[in-house]
């Protein structure tokens, strides 16, 4: 009996044994798991503010020296394809979590503005405008979406950084930094834009029968700017969750380098309650003015003008649900006219589709357009000179400060009767995958799209 008794305790111990053993295995491994997790986050640069999330929990952790490491361990693994892999599933993620910095200032069924912003990567004019932004009367009623063709630190740190208004950040998920050595990027075998045809034919390259109609193929760089925008405009419509099954708000289409007035959304408030009044046929609303007498505050303060759209009301413009439906309804077109151009393949559609329609804008500009180091600039230009004419910009809101938020009605200033007629496209835009991944991006459900699903 004492010698069962004895085996027994000793097959009791050894079971106790290995299952501590087999606990300290689990315990061991999802350590390491979670070791490998961080190792795999720290060294990404777009992942500077999951960091920063973190270190808020471990206060032995400074944000700088997160952010110093994770820019170091950047540089060399830039080209690492492992790392590229990972920043697409870290856009993928993004795109599908769509998470609300300062979610408690986010009213779900009023806020009417919704802000779009297309960033690349010029960090010392997004830090300008978010400065700027701080300053809009109302802009804590609105929500910003931040949409981005370029994963960087700098710029993640800048918006995660944001407390006065919520913020949603969403990334362009065919950017070149995503794909450098394959569509949409460049493949090694796409043809150099200046090759002539019949070279290009006995070479083989990609599209080589389809040259632009001035005898060019593709440009990454240039194409990318007309996908990012058309893109994030249906990403917006379609698959931003928190803005399904509402069809009344209101996009105003911005970009890194714009300057607001401090009056910009009210004013726009003001347009909208003035519009069945002054121009019920209007279809566009834009508060930019390129006109010379776009700054005349003190006569144009509370005056609107009406034209023909054209691309030159294209500074700070506004797209409604319905606007963009009708859009959508010729997507198509829009994707397969031989243009670079957002804007201008956008002129087409509004001439041969929607019979010139109108747009109401702001006769004294509320949307300075800052940067002059952008895709058609040819001559010398400098982030500093940029800056210097930033701090003109806001000395001009200033000095005119008495003129904005009037108090009247608005009234009609000019109504243009003239029509711009489109002429003939600016080529760049040639190559049949471009067109066919510019198509996709119009699909109901785009959020399920792959690469593999756009390729030729």
């Amino acid at each position: 009996m004492y010698r069962c008794l004895r085996y027994r305790c000793a097959v009791f111990r050894s079971i106790i044994f290995w299952i501590i053993i087999i606990v300290m295995f689990k315990i061991t491994s999802i350590f390491y798991y979670d070791l490998q997790q961080r190792t795999i986050d720290s060294s990404s640069s777009s992942l500077l503010f999951d960091i920063k999330e973190k270190t808020k929990k471990n206060s032995n952790i400074s944000l700088l020296s997160a952010k110093n490491e994770i820019q170091s361990l950047n540089s060399t693994i830039a080209n690492n394809l492992t790392t590229i892999e990972y920043y697409r599933e870290y856009v993928k993620r993004k795109n599908h979590e769509q998470f609300m910095y300062n979610s408690n200032l986010f009213l779900s069924k009023t806020t009417r503005y919704i802000l779009l912003v297309q960033v690349h990567t010029r960090v010392v004019y997004l830090k300008k405008f978010i400065e700027m932004l701080q300053v809009v009367e109302t802009i804590n009623e609105s929500l910003v979406i931040f949409s981005h063709d370029f994963i960087d630190s700098n710029i993640n740190s800048l918006i995660t950084s944001i407390t006065f208004v919520p913020v949603i950040q969403i990334f362009y998920p065919f950017s070149q930094q995503l794909y450098p050595s394959e569509f949409p990027g460049l493949d090694p075998n796409d043809c150099p834009r200046d090759i002539v045809r019949h070279k290009a034919l006995a070479s083989r390259c990609n599209n080589a029968p389809n040259p632009d109609r001035y005898g060019h193929y593709r440009e990454v760089s240039i194409v990318q700017i007309k996908h990012h925008w058309w893109w994030k405009l249906n990403f917006v419509f379609n698959s931003i969750e928190i803005l399904q099954n509402r069809t009344d708000y209101l996009l105003l289409l911005l970009e890194e380098d714009f300057y607001l007035s401090p009056d910009a959304l009210v004013f726009l408030k003001k347009m909208e309650t003035t519009k069945e009044l002054l121009c019920p046929e209007c279809l566009f609303y834009t508060l930019g003015n390129l006109e010379k007498a776009g700054r005349q505050f003190g006569k144009l303060s509370s005056k609107i003008s009406i034209a023909y759209w054209h691309a030159r009301y294209n500074l700070g413009m506004t797209i409604s649900h319905s606007l963009w439906t009708l859009l959508v309804k010729y997507a198509e077109e829009f994707c397969t006219i031989d243009d670079y151009n957002w804007d201008w393949s956008l002129v087409y559609l509004a001439q041969q589709r929607f019979q010139f329609p109108r747009v109401m804008y702001s006769s004294a500009t509320r949307v300075i357009h800052l940067g002059s180091c952008g895709t058609h600039h040819k001559k010398f230009c400098s982030s500093e000179s940029d800056i210097a004419r930033w701090t003109e910009t806001n000395k001009l809101y200033q000095d005119n400060r008495k003129y904005l938020f009037p108090e009247t009605s608005l009234s009609l200033h000019l109504k243009y009767e003239g029509k711009r007629i489109f002429k003939q496209p600016n080529g760049g835009w040639s190559d049949i995958r471009d067109r066919q991944l510019c198509l996709s991006f119009a699909l109901k459900d785009y959020k399920n799209i792959t690469p593999i699903d756009t390729k030729t």
